[in-house]
């Protein structure tokens, strides 16, 4: 069933000023793990203290208690003013502290399969809650007059979440089993949302927008795109606004081929070079943004959490 859209005066094409990988505490070492290596290994099982979480966060669907979790799985590790913001757009919701707690309980690697299943639950809502909850979430992001890279792909996927996924295009048969025969504007949108993804893939560099293996990474993908078409483009990161065009450029691309350009991305994301968490995360996120799904090698980067109903 088609939900209502959020109208299209769009937050996320605001400019804001996006911190840099150096000043904001990866994920990965937020938990205690090696910001690069440790997303390349099968993450381990979710022991019985975190199995016992996930099954007390899926049974708080009181009132306020889903948008307490959605925001509280969107914070920033160590961001104070952040959390300030969750305890104002929490207030009320007794249970919201305690939530909070019990998503930093969960291991790094589940934390975007819990974000997936509560933003499920929060699609839901009616269209005046989905508004002010993608306010809320804003708000939050923003309070310390940053956002991550990583934030604005997350807040993209929250925004397309409570929109509801467009109708797929199926295209047709020519060139089908080639990403190299798309038209032009459907090639410079994945360059440009590969160039943005870059500066996460496979890994983010403390000195530099995008390091050199960022770009080594998003020439593989745009070559693989490009086929023997003249001048790929460089990597060039789009602004906010550019970003958000561009993918609504792509959420057109017909449906045999978006699984086939995840597939692209992380092909050119494996030889040689570890991928992060941060970086899987990002493609994880485009991914969504896409609605196809992870292909397994980036899927085994995850910890599945189980459906407690």
């Amino acid at each position: 069933m088609h939900r209502p859209e959020i109208p299209p005066a769009d937050p996320d094409t605001v400019p804001l000023a996006e911190g840099a990988a150096a000043g904001r505490p990866a994920r990965a070492e937020w938990q205690g793990l090696p910001a690069g290596r440790a997303a390349n290994l099968a993450p381990r099982l979710l022991d019985e203290v975190e199995l016992k979480a996930w099954a007390r966060l899926r049974r708080m669907r009181g009132p306020g208690e889903q948008r307490a979790l959605l925001l509280a799985l969107l914070l920033t590790p160590g961001s104070a003013r952040e959390r300030q913001a969750f305890v104002e757009e929490c207030h009320g919701v007794m249970t919201a502290e305690g939530g909070r707690r019990l998503v930093q309980t969960l291991p790094a690697a589940a934390r975007l399969s819990a974000l997936e299943a509560v933003l499920a639950q929060c699609a839901e809502s009616p269209l005046a809650e989905r508004q002010a909850l993608l306010m809320a979430v804003r708000r939050v992001m923003c309070a310390d007059g940053r956002v991550r890279p990583l934030d604005r792909l997350a807040l993209l996927l929250v925004r397309h979440r409570f929109n509801g996924p467009a109708p797929l295009h199926r295209g047709g048969a020519r060139d089908a089993g080639e990403l190299a025969g798309l038209p032009l504007a459907m090639r410079q949108a994945i360059a440009g949302l590969s160039a943005y993804l870059a500066r996460l893939v496979p890994a983010a560099d403390p000195h530099a927008v995008v390091g050199a293996a960022g770009a080594a990474w998003h020439r593989a993908v745009v070559l693989s795109v490009w086929g023997p078409a003249p001048h790929p483009p460089a990597c060039q990161v789009p602004a906010p606004d550019a970003l958000v065009k561009g993918l609504r450029t792509l959420q057109t691309l017909d449906w045999m081929r978006r699984p086939m350009l995840a597939r692209a991305w992380v092909e050119a994301a494996q030889p040689g070079v570890d991928l992060s968490l941060d970086g899987a995360e990002a493609l994880r996120l485009a991914c969504g943004l896409l609605d196809t799904p992870m292909p397994p090698e980036l899927a085994r980067h995850f910890n599945q959490l189980p459906d407690h109903g």
